[in-house]
């Protein structure tokens, strides 16, 4: 990751992420876990201080706006100018207007941040708030990472970590009534660990999983709508970033990251889980900014079960950082095809952050930040790209009107704009979500994207 100022970091850890974890891996009656010496970590006690003397500085330069043919919505509808970053999404199966995203908000005040949840549904065009985080523990006060999953009818499930000042976990809260309040709240790791990252997947037999990760990769799964959650299941020491799907028999495959590989494992109805390697990676090149970015794997299941995950890599010296796909065809023994490059710029910019989904038309759509528009490569564009085999991809699409600045926020300050941006799909549309910074401050944006005829 890059390296911040001693200060910022002391600042950050709880949110990035970055807990040091003194231990080892145990298992008690009820989960595994990891043994904690809690006095020894760096859980701060306060955030990022807001810079009192911020002086806005949008992006500028021939590119920074554009006519694009999407309409670019903000989400959040806060009047202040605190940050909201790290957005999720997922779009209701049986209504694909009914929209949930989940992002980091800093607009409680005081340096302390929380989950909330954004809810439309009428396709993005406008928005109502919500916040998921209704059982609060005294030991954890912020909140961060969210995920968000479907059930059936208007069911939601919000899963978040809850952290400072003890060690992250996860929380899974529910809606009935499509995300606009939460009726319940459950948690699915132990309090005795340090999780982070969750990813939650809803399965057509009506189960629930949870990937987070602590040292190591785990899973936990509910039979009873999150009420209460199974012992946690070791997948893989070092994994990270889990990004799971789940077929239509209810079979999981969840993505994640290695030091050096993107990995899938196969979390069946009846067989034992199955790991496989999907792509050797390259770890990310400098780049002149100081927002995070890592190599997240993203996913997406076609319906007739061809797996298809995307990520960023270092892989070229003379393209900068890109963004890579591969697919496995369903019932093949192929295996995975050799990664393919998704953007077709020709020059040094950073691709970052790709999300992926695949539509009721079986094509799949890939949306990334991109900084081709800002030789200085520190201004940000997202783009995207659409295939209907996951091998040749159409023409890179700039979705944003404007550009971002990732250092024009008073809360942030270049620091943090989330490790990932989102895309979900609908009835012939895509919606695609990012941080944005046109407003001199970090909001998330939607773009609603037609795919018919495209």
């Amino acid at each position: 990751m890059p390296k911040f100022k001693p200060v910022v970091v002391m600042a950050m850890v709880a949110i990035l992420g970055v807990i040091a974890v003194v231990g080892a891996f145990a298992v008690n009656g009820s989960r595994s876990t990891v043994a904690t010496n809690i006095s020894e970590l760096t859980v701060p006690g306060a955030n990022m201080p807001f810079a009192a003397n911020f002086k806005a500085s949008p992006a500028t330069g021939a590119e920074a706006v554009a006519s694009v043919p999407y309409a670019n919505i903000r989400v959040n509808q806060d009047q202040t100018q605190e940050a909201q970053n790290e957005p999720f999404v997922a779009v209701n199966p049986s209504n694909s207007r009914h929209i949930v995203v989940g992002a980091n908000n800093w607009a409680a005040g005081n340096g302390r941040f929380e989950v909330t949840a954004y809810v439309s549904f009428d396709g993005g065009a406008t928005w109502a708030e919500s916040h998921p985080y209704i059982d609060r523990n005294a030991g954890r006060i912020d909140a961060a990472d969210p995920t968000v999953a479907f059930g059936s009818g208007n069911t939601v499930y919000f899963g978040f970590v809850a952290l400072t000042p003890a060690p992250g976990a996860v929380a899974v809260s529910t809606s009935h009534d499509g995300g606009l309040t939460w009726s319940s709240q459950s948690w699915a790791t132990s309090f005795a660990g340090a999780a982070d990252k969750p990813a939650i997947a809803a399965t057509s037999t009506g189960k629930l999983y949870v990937f987070y990760q602590s040292q190591a990769l785990f899973s936990t799964v509910s039979s009873n709508g999150g009420q209460s959650w199974s012992a946690s299941s070791l997948i893989e020491d070092g994994g990270r970033n889990a990004a799971p799907v789940s077929d239509s028999a209810g079979n999981v495959y969840v993505f994640y990251n290695t030091a050096s590989a993107i990995r899938m494992a196969r979390v069946g109805q009846t067989q034992r889980m199955q790991l496989s390697t999907v792509a050797n990676t390259v770890g990310l090149r400098q780049r002149p900014v100081q927002y995070r970015a890592n190599i997240y794997p993203t996913a997406g299941i076609a319906s007739n079960g061809t797996l298809y995950v995307a990520w960023p890599d270092g892989v070229s010296s003379q393209t900068g950082n890109d963004i890579f796909i591969s697919h496995l065809t369903a019932n093949s023994d192929q295996g995975w095809t050799a990664p393919v490059r998704v953007n077709s710029d020709s020059g040094n910019a950073d691709q970052l952050m790709p999300a992926l989904s695949v539509g009721s038309d079986n094509k799949v759509t890939v949306a990334w930040l991109d900084t081709r528009n800002d030789a200085s490569r520190v201004n940000y564009d997202v783009y995207m790209a659409r295939s209907a085999n996951g091998t040749t991809f159409g023409a890179n699409t700039r979705v944003t009107a404007v550009s971002s600045n990732p250092n024009n926020d008073p809360r942030t300050q270049g620091q943090l704009i989330g490790d990932y941006f989102a895309l979900a799909s609908g009835t012939n549309s895509v919606y695609v979500l990012w941080t944005d910074t046109r407003n001199n401050n970090e909001d998330i944006y939607l773009a609603p994207v037609s795919t018919t005829n495209n």
